[in-house]
């Protein structure tokens, strides 16, 4: 009898636990797509999207992007030699921001992992409103070919 109610006992606080339990990650981040988007047969996903502005004190405020980008084989583009050749942040169709940024590249099985970012982060331009969100695009480059990918409606955190 014992047994029985300590296995309802322990289902409910199982059951309990999990439907109180939050999902929210420690770090906030923006996905910006979570399907593939197929452009001239390079097929991209993007797995993390953060725009922020430093604001700590004893430095100048600037601006930051990090990402990072998935890339799958493809029948145009040669995956080994595929970069991120220049970045541009677009806000109300003007770009604010062109940079080369500072690249890590993996490749498994048929799969290339791209994390990039802002190399110190970029002084504020005075035509960037950072209570608007912005668009990134960024152009892809295999040596041989060239494709631009946008990334719409990036939301700019700020951090004190």
């Amino acid at each position: 009898m014992k047994t029985k109610i300590l296995k309802y006992l322990l289902f409910f606080a199982l059951l309990f636990g999990n439907a109180c339990s939050t999902s929210v990650p420690e770090i906030k981040t923006v996905e910006a797509n979570k399907d593939l988007v197929y452009k001239e047969d390079l097929r991209v996903n993007v797995k993390q999207m953060y725009c922020w502005i430093n604001r700590m004190p004893g430095q100048k405020p600037r601006f930051n992007v990090t990402g990072e980008l998935n890339i799958y084989e493809a029948s145009d583009f040669n995956i080994n030699d595929v970069t991120i050749k220049k970045i541009y942040v677009i806000q109300k169709d003007e770009i604010v921001y062109q940079f080369t940024p500072k690249v890590d590249l993996n490749i498994d099985k048929n799969v290339k992992t791209i994390l990039f970012s802002t190399i110190q982060g970029l002084l504020l331009s005075l035509n960037l409103d950072s209570t608007k969100s912005v668009e990134i695009k960024i152009l892809l480059s295999d040596s041989a070919k060239e494709t631009e990918y946008l990334i719409e409606n990036v939301a700019i955190e700020e951090v004190f």
